[in-house]
């Protein structure tokens, strides 16, 4: 619990730890998979993707919070912006690599996870604005 109260603080690096969430979520998209994962289970890469927008909503929504931009104009807009990431992702992973296809079950997840992102950013940290 104290991790989740640490990262929902606000605080001077809320934008390079929005970059380097953005920057981990580029990386990891079009990085060639490992042969045997260290841990698996049904569906475990749409739980991946699910967090990975989770986090990406949640991390550029504290930057903004942090500079004091109105957000609730904004939240939408970041959950959109979200969703068109993730989908641009899928579509060059079928166009430019050989070791990744395009999947719409993974779009799906990071649609859902951008959505989740988008209401626990408002309910964790949006109520205290």
């Amino acid at each position: 619990m104290k991790i989740i109260k640490l990262l929902s603080a606000l605080n001077k690096y809320s934008f390079w730890i929005a970059v380097f969430w953005t920057v981990f979520i580029l990386y990891f998209s079009f990085k060639t998979p490992s042969a045997e994962p260290s841990f698996y289970f049904e569906n475990a890469d749409k739980v991946v993707h699910f967090t990975f927008y989770l986090g990406f909503v949640f991390l550029w929504f504290r930057y903004l919070i942090s500079k004091k931009i109105r957000i609730s104009k904004y939240l939408f807009f970041l959950f959109l912006s979200a969703v068109v990431l993730g989908v641009i992702i899928e579509i060059l992973q079928g166009l430019l690599t050989t070791n990744r296809q395009a999947d719409v079950w993974d779009a799906v997840a990071n649609s859902f996870g951008a959505l989740i992102g988008a209401l626990i950013s408002k309910r964790m940290i949006g109520k205290n604005l």
